[in-house]
């Protein structure tokens, strides 16, 4: 994709985000806590969340020495409970619903399983190994 392409995507994406929350927040002061609108805050809170968390375990802002499986590990152990906070807040599913909780968090594991086996296999063909990447990556920007 094209850095113009690029740009009108990302831009796009930030005009949407803001303009929902404050549509929600419009919302929640003219017809109260809908189920819609406490739905919607609660994704865009997801949202915010797992990029601080994605910020936090993936970058070199905090944490500069885990590798990438342990940086893995530790987004995967932190965001579930945050997504359980929104998911609970936000009434994704009944919270005494047991089931619900199981099926949510079995989804989960699954679906970040996939994504990083997935992700892993792709980085590995392309580029090499992670903890050689970023070995790579920190040479280079020691220079």
């Amino acid at each position: 994709m094209n850095s113009l392409a690029k740009s009108a995507f990302t831009r796009t994406c930030v005009i949407f985000t803001v303009a929902m929350a404050l549509w929600c927040v419009a919302g929640l002061a003219f017809a109260g806590p809908v189920e819609g609108i406490v739905i919607t805050l609660s994704l865009l809170a997801a949202c915010a969340a797992l990029t601080l968390l994605q910020v936090l375990w993936f970058t070199e802002a905090l944490l500069t020495r885990p590798s990438y499986p342990a940086r893995i590990a530790g987004f995967g152990i932190t965001a579930l409970p945050v997504l359980a906070l929104c998911a609970a807040a936000g009434g994704w599913f009944p919270v005494d619903n047991l089931g619900a909780w199981i099926t949510f968090a079995a989804i989960y594991l699954v679906t970040l399983g996939a994504i990083t086996a997935g992700y892993t296999l792709h980085y590995r063909r392309t580029v090499g190994s992670f903890d050689a990447a970023l070995a790579r990556y920190r040479e280079k920007r020691g220079e």
